[in-house]
């Protein structure tokens, strides 16, 4: 299966150009925060995520930001005092634009369409798309090993009037490869500075080790390929314009699709010429043409208490000591131990300030999730422990 999606966005609001330029810089606060007001309102943020407050981690080159609600991920609003033209920054991590989508049920382009009002002009400064190969048996360390032996090499196609057909142009891109174990993990395609580059990496082994939010995903399936394209200023703002004029998910689909395979066309090389697209190559560019793919669904799980629970039983020797008791004083022991325990968390126990800040950011998405012990344990702990 090949599932399209967009992983996460950075859209900025401006003031149109005739309004900017009779703007001062003593005016600009005010003016930014009625943007800020007026996205609220289009977007519903304070009731999708939650009473806005200070964000002290603010966006970088920017000053004043804010959150909404108490999460464990990151989404922030936020401009600077004193640079009218750096305008009004929305910046989604890839679980708060989940978190949001998966609320609202609708899409990027949808959202993009929602939000676009008379009183700014909009952007996107960076949007991550995605191609996940889920059990297609894509192998990471043979891509590197054919690109390495110069049998395949990323083209772009063109059009050539002289000739009045397609060819294909061979791009000089870099490339990185870095290695986990004996097997090459993730692929990095083009400059860490340039406005796209493309990530292909082991997305199931990724969030197995690290407890992500797709985890019962990354479970369920043999293997997990991404393709993720980031796309930043110049590249950013025509997907901007694109998806501003989509229609349904078809087309979004095909967006996604064909902005992948024209950035990054994998060819195999026959005598030093491009031959054919690679067969994960193919995959996307049938995309375009029959619609063969199914859009990522959003997902915003949390797996991190199950994860600490998980280190409870096979990472922190608490286990062993339970066993030691048992096999010096039987089971009585360790359940003394545990009747303590329980005492002490009831009666006297004062958590650290990590604890109290983790509590204060998670509890409401746990809990809207989970509003029962038994549902989080059959949807957590079974896949853990």
């Amino acid at each position: 299966m090949l599932e399209l999606g967009v992983d996460e966005i950075t859209l900025v609001l401006q003031l149109p150009t005739v309004n900017k330029s009779l703007l001062s810089v003593s005016d600009w606060r005010d003016i930014a925060e009625y943007l800020i007001h007026k996205f609220e309102k289009k977007s519903d943020v304070l009731n999708i995520f939650g009473e806005k407050e200070s964000e002290p981690k603010s966006p970088a080159g920017y000053t004043v930001a804010y959150k909404y609600g108490e999460h464990n991920f990151y989404f922030a609003v936020a401009y600077h005092e004193f640079m009218i033209d750096m305008g009004v920054v929305i910046k989604f991590s890839a679980q708060a634009l989940d978190f949001y989508l998966e609320s609202t049920g609708i899409r990027v382009y949808q959202f993009l369409q929602m939000v676009s009002c008379a009183d700014y002009e909009q952007r996107l400064s960076r949007i991550d798309l995605t191609a996940d190969f889920i059990d297609e048996d894509v192998d990471i360390s043979e891509i590197y090993q054919t690109l390495m032996d110069k049998k395949v090499a990323i083209f772009r196609e063109q059009y050539n009037a002289r000739i009045g057909k397609k060819e294909y142009r061979k791009v000089p891109m870099k490339f990185k490869g870095i290695i986990t174990g004996e097997e090459v993990g993730t692929i990095y395609v083009g400059s860490e500075k340039s406005n796209s580059r493309l990530r292909v990496y082991d997305k199931k082994t990724e969030q197995i080790s690290n407890k992500g939010n797709k985890l019962d995903k990354a479970l369920q399936c043999k293997n997990w390929v991404r393709f993720e394209g980031v796309f930043r200023n110049e590249y950013a703002h025509q997907l901007s314009s694109a998806l501003m004029n989509i229609q349904n998910d078809d087309e979004f689909g095909n967006l996604i699709a064909s902005t992948i395979y024209q950035k990054y066309l994998f060819m195999q090389i026959d005598n030093g010429k491009a031959d054919a697209p690679t067969y994960y190559a193919q995959m996307i560019i049938d995309c375009v043409y029959d619609s063969s793919f199914k859009l990522r669904a959003s997902l915003t799980r949390n797996y991190e208490l199950a994860k600490n629970i998980a280190y409870i039983f096979y990472g922190s020797g608490v286990m062993n000591t339970f066993y030691k008791l048992k096999e010096f004083w039987g089971m009585d022991a360790v359940m003394w131990v545990l009747e303590y325990i329980a005492e002490k968390l009831q009666d006297d126990y004062i958590p650290n300030d990590d604890c109290r800040y983790w509590i204060k950011k998670n509890k409401t998405d746990y809990l809207k999730d989970y509003p029962d012990f038994n549902k989080y344990v059959n949807d957590n702990l079974t896949k853990l422990l």
